[in-house]
């Protein structure tokens, strides 16, 4: 008998809870519009824009009540201690129900404002707006006219992937056009919405040095930029796609940049967006002779002879390892074979077995 009041007890204790939950999400849902200032100290102006006056300064976590919204969608109208004023609402974390907020001024909102879509069948590629509103552009970039503006939700087909893979070409009910895809959530299946100025097949020159062993690396991010230096102030040169073999010929001292290889030529990854794969024992440093104009060849096959001649007659010096950068100090007259030195002296190379770096045209005939 007792242990049948104990789970009568624990059955209502459970349905009280249960009930307190129900009620706190509803109120959660009906709650009014209002802003949680989540910077240190928040100004709170005259007017939309930092070209107004302060009416006062609130500090972080202070809660703000919102009135109505600028057709800047950045802007929004709010109670204060000090009256009633605009704030940023980058600085801020939006609350309640904004469905029944107005127009600032009396407008009805911001141009080109269109909640529909086209249609999104199932499992197709298409986006998700996570953010208040989005501009959608006539191309790939913040400088192009805006076609719409869409509000958080809406789902749009997806058209094309611009190269580095930070503008989509979606479908809006105004018409096509181009948005920031790290304002959305990708959804459905991308294997066939085409990539304007991406291969999908960008691998390493070096092919054979890879599945030799030698170091090289996998892009482990959807898309990758490469530059023509080690660090984001370098140009772009190159766009590559996740799962991209890469074979590394140097690195920028701080292992933070990798000097690499495509089909395209040379140049830098930033490592954090890749996996380090093979052998980067010989792999030269940022304080290595072996850059810049230095005349120099890249193995780019898993296995290389260096012999004592420029010939396939000449015996084995030594076997290099594909990867492996090896200094050239001169070449055979019919500039097939190219004299090296390394820690096994000195000796010569096939040149169809390598990649060539450097200022090769100045090296002199050898013999």
């Amino acid at each position: 008998m007792r242990k049948g009041k104990k789970s009568h007890r624990l059955a209502l204790f459970s349905l009280l809870l249960l009930m307190a939950a129900l009620v706190g999400q509803a109120a959660i849902a009906q709650a009014p519009a209002h802003l949680i200032v989540n910077t240190s100290f928040l100004n709170v102006r005259s007017g939309p824009g930092a070209g107004h006056g302060i009416i006062t300064v609130v500090p972080g976590g202070t809660i703000l009540p919102v009135i109505a919204r600028d057709r800047n969608l950045t802007w929004y109208e709010v109670e204060s201690d000090a009256g009633n004023g605009y704030v940023n609402s980058s600085y801020t974390i939006r609350r309640g129900d904004f469905s029944g907020i107005p127009w600032a001024g009396g407008s009805s909102g911001p141009s080109g404002l269109t909640t529909a879509t086209g249609d999104v069948a199932p499992g197709t590629a298409h986006v998700v707006v996570n953010t208040s509103y989005l501009n959608v552009r006539e191309g790939p970039g913040v400088d192009y006219p805006i076609v719409a503006v869409v509000p958080g939700g809406t789902a749009l087909p997806v058209l094309e992937i611009s190269i580095g893979g930070h503008w989509y070409k979606v479908e809006t009910a105004a018409g096509a056009g181009w948005l920031r895809h790290v304002y959305t959530v990708t959804r459905g299946n991308y294997d066939n919405v085409p990539q304007t100025g991406i291969s999908l097949h960008i691998y390493s020159a070096s092919d054979s040095a890879i599945l030799g062993g030698a170091a090289h690396v996998v892009v482990n991010t959807a898309y990758l930029n490469i530059r023509s230096g080690p660090g984001v102030g370098h140009d772009i040169i190159l766009t590559v796609p996740g799962g991209s073999r890469l074979l590394v010929t140097g690195g920028a001292g701080n292992g933070n940049w990798y000097e690499i290889e495509t089909n395209n030529g040379p140049g830098w990854l930033n490592t954090f967006y890749t996996a380090a794969r093979g052998d980067f024992s010989r792999l030269p440093s940022a304080s290595s002779h072996l850059n810049g104009a230095t005349p120099r060849a890249i193995v780019n096959t898993a296995r290389l002879h260096i012999r004592s001649g420029p010939g396939t007659s000449h015996g084995s010096v030594t076997i290099v390892n594909g990867g492996t950068v090896l200094e050239l100090t001169g070449k055979s007259g019919d500039g097939v074979w190219y004299q090296t030195k390394g820690s096994f002296g000195t000796g010569w190379l096939h040149g169809d077995y390598v990649v060539m770096r450097g200022n090769v045209g100045g090296l002199g005939i050898v013999g």
